[in-house]
């Protein structure tokens, strides 16, 4: 392969479609419920994704039909070999 993928699956019920990308702009945290005190503070996929593109690769979501939410961090193999 030219890529090695993790993906991480969860039934939670997802993200909303609009709101997709703004989860991974710094300190969005969909659920208003959370502090930063039990929910964190809204900087994990943001630097999930930064580092993963210094690397040449990614980060992405999308919703699974049935429910939850798939994460796919995607790295290029010639990269990390």
């Amino acid at each position: 392969p030219h890529e090695y993928r993790i993906i991480i699956r969860d039934n939670g019920p997802g993200i909303p479609e609009d709101r997709m990308n703004d989860v991974f702009e710094a300190f969005v945290r969909l659920e208003e419920s959370r502090s930063t005190t039990t929910g964190g503070s809204g900087l994990g996929l943001t630097l999930a994704r930064t580092a993963a593109r210094e690397h040449g690769g990614d980060v992405e979501l999308r919703n699974l039909p049935g429910g939850g939410l798939e994460a796919t961090l995607r790295l290029p193999r010639e990269k990390i070999a």
